[in-house]
């Protein structure tokens, strides 16, 4: 049975003020011929100030945004990042009033905002696959969609990645809904499965199988991905800041670019930045960096391609399965939802 999926949303960022300053008039002198004295030249214009809105809580795998501010990715672009951690759906409606300018979200979370209204656009990819996965104890030998006929699946609650992935998955799979069991769990998928509450949970492929095999149990994983593509990870902004400043719609794309690129070709040292940022992770950093060095393979660009490109086709696939399993109440044109222009102007020599 189709349930239609409440406001979700995401992330976005504090309004831009763009302050220009002059440097005072040069002090008056005598000139000796009739050439008048130079104007001296303008100071550099203050940074633009931004308020970037990632996910629930800091974390390792964040880590490229990390990396950015550390190593003045953002400041070589004269912006002035100020990041910012909360409920995705909060976001969202931010970005889409334009009260925040970007934010970092999944792709179903863009198409979820198009179709109640909001003007919110990708402009960048991350994750190079939707990184939700239904996981369960090896010893429970789920190993297809079909072992879940019968079981019970944890999930957060019915909203947000996990809730959408789901329904792919099922819609895929051809599952029938009534013969699973569907249990709220809230964020606690690894104990859940772990202390055998559910046979299965829906989470992050980078976190709990791999708390649970930190733990030592052998863990089953089923990733959605592999059953219907779902654009993921990226970052997001919206029509009035394309409109009114496209030139730092690119700037945040490169300085975003470059720490995604540095962090995979220096992953100790961005490790070790993330700790900066995230210093409780050093309190089990044997967990973090497994949790870390399980999200590199996520933030790989596909063979062939430059980091951030999206594929249109999966956007269309995946508004139209979201319509078709009553996601989201209307079709959405999905020509406006995503784009590669400024991915491509910041590759630009």
């Amino acid at each position: 049975m189709n349930r239609r999926i409440s406001t979700l949303v995401t992330l976005a960022l504090a309004g831009i003020l763009l302050l220009a300053a002059c440097a005072p008039a040069a002090p008056a002198t005598v000139a000796l011929t009739a050439t008048p004295a130079a104007a001296s030249p303008a100071t550099k214009a203050a940074p633009t100030p931004v308020t970037l809105s990632l996910g629930y809580i800091p974390s390792v795998q964040f880590t490229p945004f990390y990396v950015a501010i550390k190593n003045g990715y953002f400041a070589d672009e004269n912006i002035e990042v100020k990041l910012e951690n909360g409920i995705e759906t909060d976001f969202l409606k931010l970005l889409g009033t334009n009260e925040r300018q970007f934010v970092v979200a999944s792709g179903e979370q863009a198409i979820l905002g198009r179709s109640q209204g909001l003007p919110v656009t990708y402009v960048a990819r991350w994750y190079r696959r939707f990184p939700v996965v239904v996981f369960s104890q090896a010893a429970r030998n789920i190993k297809t969609p079909q072992d879940l006929i019968g079981k019970t699946v944890g999930i957060p609650g019915l909203f947000g990645a996990s809730f959408v992935a789901w329904k792919a998955l099922v819609d895929a799979a051809n599952l029938p809904e009534d013969k699973i069991t569907l249990k709220s769990i809230g964020f606690t998928q690894a104990a859940a499965v772990d202390q055998g509450l559910v046979d299965a949970a829906l989470d992050y492929e980078v976190n709990g199988p791999v708390q649970l095999r930190l733990a030592n149990k052998d863990a089953n994983v089923i990733p959605v991905n592999d059953y219907r593509q779902i654009p993921a990870n990226g970052l997001l902004t919206n029509e009035a800041t394309i409109a009114a400043h496209p030139e730092l719609v690119t700037s945040m794309v490169r300085a975003f670019l470059r720490g995604v690129r540095y962090t995979l070709d220096h992953p100790d040292e961005a490790f070790k930045i993330s700790l900066e940022f995230v210093p409780e992770a050093a309190k089990d950093e044997a967990t973090n960096r497994a949790v870390f060095d399980a999200s590199l393979a996520l933030w790989q660009p596909d063979p062939g391609q430059p980091l951030g490109v999206s594929d249109g086709a999966i956007w269309s696939q995946t508004a139209d399965f979201m319509a078709r399993t009553g996601l989201i109440n209307q079709p959405v044109d999905t020509s406006a939802i995503w784009t590669n222009r400024f991915v491509e102007a910041a590759s630009a020599p």
